[in-house]
């Protein structure tokens, strides 16, 4: 509709101003900004191109979403009138008596019978199931829906919903625009039967030289039945495909095998009524002589939806939700964002409110559909209807303000806006109820969790270990493969952590419970070699009470003086919220991008829309995001001035607060399967610089591990491999697995194998001690 169709041409600029108007903004201004930058031999051509291209884009477009706005309150204002037949009302009544309509609309309980009618009368209205019009047969019933909601409603205590004595008919979109689709024996496709939405009205024509053959309505009916079995073989693919077990399989496929059985008896219903009226449309021919019958050259079959309104709400609960309604979802947040002074935050959130407010309840829908048309709309004073609907326009004016009422009522009952709006309500409610229980976590104290029992588990004699040999150990198992920074190794002749592998274990260990955390550095390291420091932490938030204490880290010293922050990943709900906040924004656009052809072009305008979200959030927010935690408390090590090095590492959440902590603080930081912070480099508290995570931060990505592509490609990583089945990918963002990765992979690493690596599959290691036992064997025992 935007792209360049009659609406955005009537708005009264004329076609040719409208059109040089699109052309500038879309064409012109970022041509213009594009030539300019060549001329001026900028650096960033490209990315200030496309967010020129964005701003200037999204400007026009909000000019023409105040038309349709406009349009749209307007259209309601003056129908109003007519549905309540009340032409002496003043502006708030219209308000009023508009609110009420789209409340009540949405709270009444309504019925949608599916019929199908054989006639020669185009006039979807002169159909109907009571009173059929001329050249109609009985109409056949094939479903009906929306029964349980009215049943609800009637067993509601009296005074909250009314039965109507009579149901009250509802008028569809398709019974007043009549832009229906057609299937004619040329139109007719497999594509379009297989993919028309089952929902919607369509007609088919049975005789004449267009007429659809018997033939293809029995494709039809095959084409369906084969769909209902692709379906079912796409679930059950896909259970097999994520190793469900077979009972779980045998029953799902089962209640979809009788789902669509009893679904498909609609199908055959109107297959076999369309097949019998074409035998004897047929009949009727021969016996006549004809090729076809001229008083049945336009007689087709209609599948058609009528609705009709059983029962509505009392005027207390319609005014009451309503109320309600709002308080919840403006009052508030909007209280919120006042409370904690984002000023941004309330002004963004009072424009999308309008929207929805506007959206929501001056819905020209449950107006036209009680009036069954577009009324008197542009009409001239003393001129009455031709006809009802969208055809019955008697003037240019009349017909161009229907016409533009016409397009925004399409566009707002579209297929696709309905699929989308019904995914995004699934996701807003999954994140509402993360949210939920991760601020109630927070308030109970339990934000932060005490750790889990270790998950590894190590043999009695540890003296299994992978062999390799020298040449073929790659270079990224050392602790300071990808370090561009000489200055900045946390690794030496003396220092206990010589591995890629070291980092690893540590940042398992940050999941564990304090009390396991000693017994497994010195199983690893050696005994002497490592410690668990339990003082500092306490001591580092007793002098900083204004930090939030949400986050989860250990501390681990070594032997020769440094020391290493070992940053816990996700484990509570509360965890998900600061995912949710850092990069769940940068991995949607991201996905739209990875969706679009040459999207790697658009990574400057990924950032830039980022950081603009990043500033919808309030000081709140941002207080009590976790890497401002690691942060100071990295700073608060290094100011104490007893480490001779400092590192930070962590898996997943961890390791994304790792990159970040280690970039603004200059301090070497290795992630396990975190994702990036190249994208949100901005729209941290203090900003990141591209060089600092270049010249600080190493990540370990493990193969089909989708999280760590989250937030831009790291600048410096290590891919490993992950050996699991195609069909098993979560396991790969296992941490404990990109372990026993490393250590198979690097062999010789003085490191012992732990009982887990051989659970899952990998080979079983060399006994040094020559003694021939297995490590599988030995673990047993434990």
């Amino acid at each position: 509709v935007f792209a360049g169709s009659p609406l955005l041409n009537s708005f009264g600029f004329g076609v040719v101003l409208t059109n040089w108007i699109k052309f500038i903004f879309v064409i012109g201004i970022p041509a213009t900004t594009f030539v300019g930058l060549l001329f001026s031999g900028s650096e960033n051509v490209v990315s200030i191109t496309l967010v020129t291209t964005f701003v200037s884009v999204i400007f026009l477009f909000f000019c023409f979403s105040i038309f349709i706005v406009y349009l749209r309150v307007s259209c309601c204002l003056y129908l109003v009138k007519e549905l309540y037949e009340k032409e002496d009302m003043t502006t708030t009544e219209r308000l009023k008596y508009t609110i009420l309509t789209a409340q009540e609309s949405a709270l009444s309980g309504k019925v949608h019978n599916n019929y199908v009618y054989d006639s020669n009368v185009y006039n979807l209205k002169r159909l109907d199931s009571n009173s059929l019009g001329e050249g109609g047969n009985e109409a056949l019933h094939l479903s009906t829906h929306g029964q349980w909601y009215i049943k609800f409603t009637q067993l509601m205590p009296n005074g909250l919903f009314t039965t109507l004595d009579v149901p009250k008919r509802c008028w569809t979109q398709a019974e007043i625009d009549f832009n229906i689709p057609f299937y004619t024996k040329s139109s007719w496709s497999l594509e379009g039967v297989f993919c028309r939405m089952k929902n919607e009205s369509h007609i088919a024509v049975l005789s004449g030289p267009s007429a659809v053959t018997q033939k293809q309505t029995l494709s039809s009916l095959a084409c369906y039945f084969l769909g209902v079995v692709f379906y079912i073989l796409l679930v059950a693919g896909l259970m097999v495909f994520a190793q469900v077990p077979s009972a779980v399989i045998a029953a799902v496929v089962t209640s979809f095998i009788a789902y669509w059985l009893w679904k498909g008896q609609k199908e055959y219903k109107m297959i076999k009524n369309a097949n019998a009226i074409i035998r004897m449309r047929q009949s009727d021919d021969k016996e006549d002589g004809n090729d076809y019958n001229d008083d049945d050259f336009d007689t087709a079959i209609f599948q058609k939806w009528e609705t009709f309104t059983v029962t509505k709400p009392t005027l207390a609960v319609t005014w009451g939700s309503f109320f309600a309604k709002n308080v919840i979802t403006a009052l508030i947040p909007f209280s919120y964002f006042c409370y904690s002074r984002n000023v941004v935050g309330a002004l963004s959130y009072i424009a999308m409110l309008m929207l929805c407010f506007e959206k929501t309840y001056f819905d020209i829908g449950p107006i036209v559909e009680t009036l069954g048309s577009f009324g008197s709309l542009g009409l001239e004073s003393g001129k009455s209807l031709a006809h009802d609907g969208l055809l019955g326009a008697a003037t240019r004016v009349e017909w161009e303000q229907k016409s533009r009422l016409y397009h925004v009522t399409r566009m707002n009952n579209t297929a696709s806006r309905r699929i989308w709006a019904k995914l995004l309500n699934f996701f807003a409610i999954i994140f509402g109820v993360i949210a939920v229980a991760g601020i109630s976590s927070v308030s109970s104290g339990s934000g932060q969790g005490e750790g889990v029992v270790p998950y590894t588990t190590f043999p009695p004699n540890n003296t299994f270990f992978y062999d390799v040999p020298q040449e073929e150990v790659s270079p990224m198992c050392s602790a300071d493969f990808g370090n561009s920074n000489e200055t900045n190794t946390t690794s030496s002749l003396t220092s206990p952590i010589k591995y890629l592998a070291d980092y690893n274990f540590l940042s398992i260990i940050s999941y564990f419970r304090i009390d396991s955390i000693q017994s497994l550095l010195d199983t690893w390291f050696g005994e002497g070699e490592a410690f668990l420091d339990e003082d500092v932490i306490p001591t580092f938030r007793e002098a900083h009470p204004e930090l939030p204490s949400v986050a989860s880290f250990q501390l681990v010293t070594f032997s020769d003086g440094s020391a290493v922050v070992c940053v816990r990943g996700t484990t509570t709900y509360f965890d998900f919220l600061v995912d949710a906040r850092l990069w769940y924004s940068a991995g949607l656009f991201q996905l739209v991008r990875n969706a679009m052809p040459f999207g790697f072009a658009f990574d400057a305008l990924i950032e830039f829309c980022v950081n603009r979200l990043s500033e919808l959030e309030t000081s709140s927010i941002k207080e009590v995001s976790y890497y401002a935690e690691t942060t100071a408390f990295v700073e608060y090590l290094r100011e104490s001035g007893k480490y001779t090095k400092l590192a930070v590492t962590g898996h997943s959440l961890g390791g994304g607060l790792a990159l970040i902590t280690g970039a603004q603080t200059q301090t070497k930081a290795i992630a396990i399967s975190g994702p990036s912070a190249v994208i949100t480099r901005s729209a941290v508290t203090q900003p990141i610089s591209l060089d600092a995570i270049k010249k600080y931060t190493f990540a370990v990505v493990p193969q089909r591990d989708i999280v760590p592509k989250i937030g831009g490609e790291h600048m410096n990583s290590a891919s490993i491999k992950c050996r699991t089945g195609i069909n098993d990918p979560i396991s790969c963002h296992l941490a404990y697995r990109s372990l026993c990765e490393l250590l198979y992979t690097c062999g010789n690493v003085k490191r012992p194998v732990y009982c887990e690596c051989v659970r899952i599959g990998y080979p079983e290691p060399t006994a040094i001690d020559g003694s021939g036992n297995s490590l599988g064997s030995s673990c047993e025992a434990i």
